[in-house]
């Protein structure tokens, strides 16, 4: 079972650089591939301005929050202050099942309403 899960996971992180580079961050790769830096710090696309945490299936008591703690710190403890990792924005894709609405997307406030005023300065 444990390797089914894994295997679903990494599925699901190839599925998500594709998606990345059908969007134009033609160098997006899972960090399994290119960072093991990266992996460890619990962001799993690498080379593309957002720091992506991949979920796939229903864990049990998923912390949202953790995760995004987990992410800052072991970020804030591998990558020297002044790298710009730590200004990207920290997200978490989960697809939980076969649903649209099984596919979901978190993102910490802060970083929302940032991404929003690009959006809306760029009058898209």
């Amino acid at each position: 079972m444990a390797n089914t899960n894994r295997n679903k996971g990494h599925a699901y992180e190839r599925y998500a650089a594709n998606k990345f580079r059908e969007l134009g961050f033609t160098f997006c790769k899972t960090s399994r591939a290119a960072s093991r830096l990266l992996d460890d710090c619990k962001v799993d696309l690498a080379f593309i301005p957002y720091n992506v945490q991949c979920k796939k299936g229903y864990p049990k008591g998923i912390n949202y929050t953790a995760i995004f703690n987990q992410m800052t710190e072991a970020l804030t403890i591998n990558f020297p202050p002044e790298d710009s990792i730590h200004n990207n924005p920290s997200v978490i894709m989960h697809d939980k099942g076969r649903k649209q609405t099984d596919k979901l997307v978190i993102i910490q406030e802060k970083d929302f309403w940032e991404l929003i005023e690009k959006i809306h300065e760029k009058g898209i």
